[in-house]
């Protein structure tokens, strides 16, 4: 008997108007200045640092890397909305402004898949090297031999003996020293010093 007065509310309001409404109705009120809303991604923009990953707290940025037939490969970065905390770090740190936190607040969903961002990208392969690093090893050792060769015939005709130079400099007979001013007489000179 007590269900009795519930029955009666139950039945009444099966005739009046709901007290909700669907939301939303109209477009939802912009948010504030500075607010960290729900994370938007551009692939085109990523390098694949892996940065994001390594600044997220809770772990919310997963990677998948597939390997192409062609040697490039297809990488997907994976944001979880559930996971994040909307600290901004991850934008922060990403040095391509590939991540940035909008003002969109309503984050609504009815399965799993509506609360992850993301983006795929191809990373190209990258080019064959000109030399091997055997190549470039023998090159420089080359290099270095030429130069040490070099060295001490430096301005020397092709052919010549770089020692023949510095043997012909020492074959040479040593300058006469200046002769020195003869002096003049005492005499003369003290008839000088009295005029």
């Amino acid at each position: 008997m007590s269900g009795l007065p519930y029955i009666g509310t139950a039945l009444g309001n099966l005739f009046r108007k709901p007290n909700t409404m669907k939301f939303p109705v109209g477009d939802a009120p912009a948010a504030q200045p500075g607010y960290r809303g729900k994370i938007a991604y551009d692939p085109n923009k990523c390098i694949n640092c892996g940065m994001c990953i390594r600044v997220c707290a809770p772990q919310a940025i997963t990677r998948e890397i597939k390997n192409l037939e062609n040697g490039d490969q297809e990488i997907t970065f994976t944001f979880d909305m559930t996971s994040c905390t909307f600290c901004g770090t991850c934008a922060d740190f990403c040095s391509q402004h590939t991540i940035t936190m909008t003002d969109d607040y309503m984050i609504v969903g009815t399965k799993p898949e509506d609360f992850l961002v993301g983006g795929t990208f191809i990373k190209k392969k990258p080019a064959a090297p000109k030399f091997t690093p055997e190549q470039i090893a023998a090159m420089k050792a080359a290099a270095e031999a030429k130069k040490r060769h070099a060295a001490p015939g430096a301005g020397a005709a092709p052919g010549a003996n770089p020692e023949a130079p510095a043997a012909a400099e020492a074959e040479k007979p040593a300058a006469p020293a200046p002769a020195k001013k003869a002096e003049e007489p005492a005499a003369e000179k003290e008839a000088k010093d009295a005029d």
